[in-house]
């Protein structure tokens, strides 16, 4: 497993590279193969270290190698008065679990010999740059589809076999083959119909839709703060809402009784803090429809209490993207670097089922997300 920081020690060869045979070759510009060998390395040691570390993906999620997950459902349970003589009946608790699904997806570069022999290196750094971008693409889809959808995922397709299955958060039976009743919490007690998955109709955010989310999680325990994903369509609706507080803006001057959230504007990878409402720690996520968003309790980096989990190959325990040349292309390897490709496996589900609570404003009844 690459477990640590990536300093200059780590710009090393790529397993199964020679780098006595790299140096006979260069590109067209003089520039030698060892050289994009070393980029390609840093490219993906790069991309999977701002995966795991990323403040909205981390905040979601945790890590684990195993296929499977247990946890304990809502029971009838109490204690009885004592007695002298008498002996209180045990009691156990029930627990139920589903899977977790693992795909492997991959970018091929699809450098032949003779691209090779020709390019120079802006247009190989331009190569790798784009594959980046689909690695930080794929990440993001598939972490908003798990967010946006009710169904269960299932199959021997994402690594599921023939009657495993990976739901989504807490919702009515019809919804789910995994069937689930929240424990009881504070003298609150639910049903294996508890919904989290809301329709709402209007068309719109308002000040109700995240008071409604705050109830829904703070019922199961889950205390403020939260955070809220909303997508680029609904900000200035969320911005005009009554309640809502706006982050400093870094090019404004403020007067002193203006008030603002405690919390900073930040920026990372097209994603941003725009304030606060009701205790909604609220970003903006391209890749979110019009009229979704899912307010969420996060335990911190990447913690197991997190709602959702990330399933990975045994033996790893964070995102880890592998460059080699596709052994699918029946080159061999005659020639350095010819049809390199990106290669990651994981797979998102659900880990706290009461975690999570999506939310649909345009129709009162749930309908899934697509996400981009």
């Amino acid at each position: 497993m690459a477990l640590g920081v990536r300093d200059t020690s780590s710009l090393g060869m790529l397993t199964g590279w020679d780098a006595t045979e790299l140096k006979k070759f260069e590109l067209e510009d003089g520039t030698p193969f060892t050289a994009v060998a070393a980029q390609l390395g840093t490219a993906a040691g790069g991309v999977a270290a701002e995966m795991y570390s990323d403040p909205i993906w981390s905040s979601l999620v945790s890590y684990t190698d195993m296929l499977e997950l247990e946890y304990r459902v809502g029971t009838s349970n109490g204690m009885a008065r004592y007695t002298e003589y008498g002996t209180p009946d045990p009691k156990r608790s029930e627990t139920t679990g589903h899977m977790l699904p693992l795909m492997a997806f991959d970018r091929g570069l699809g450098w032949t010999w003779r691209y090779l022999e020709k390019a120079r290196l802006p247009q190989i750094q331009a190569d790798i740059a784009d594959a980046v971008k689909d690695i930080k693409d794929r990440w993001r889809i598939q972490i908003l589809t798990r967010l946006l959808q009710r169904g269960d995922d299932s199959g021997a397709y994402n690594g599921l076999g023939s009657s495993g299955y990976s739901p989504g958060f807490a919702t009515a039976a019809a919804s789910t083959s995994v069937d689930f009743t929240p424990p009881a919490f504070g003298g609150n007690t639910f049903t294996s119909d508890h919904e989290h998955y809301v329709g709402i109709t209007g068309g719109a955010f308002t000040a109700a839709v995240f008071t409604d989310a705050k109830s829904e999680l703070l019922e199961h325990g889950h205390e403020p703060p939260y955070n809220f994903l909303i997508g680029p369509s609904d900000e200035a609706t969320v911005k005009g809402l009554t309640g809502f507080v706006k982050t400093a803006e870094q090019l404004v001057s403020l007067g002193n009784d203006t008030a603002v959230a405690v919390l900073s504007t930040v920026y990372n990878d097209g994603r941003y803090r725009i304030g606060t409402i009701n205790d909604f720690d609220v970003w903006v996520v391209p890749g979110i429809p019009q009229y979704y968003g899912v307010g969420y309790k996060s335990y911190g980096m990447n913690s197991q209490r997190n709602p959702l989990r990330i399933r990975l190959p045994k033996g790893y325990s964070r995102p880890t993207v592998r460059v080699f040349s596709d052994p699918r292309s029946g080159a061999g390897a005659a020639y350095p670097l010819q049809y390199a490709m990106m290669f990651l496996e994981f797979g998102v589900g659900v880990a706290e089922r009461t975690g999570a609570t999506p939310r649909y404003v345009n129709s009162a009844t749930w309908s899934d997300g697509t996400a981009s």
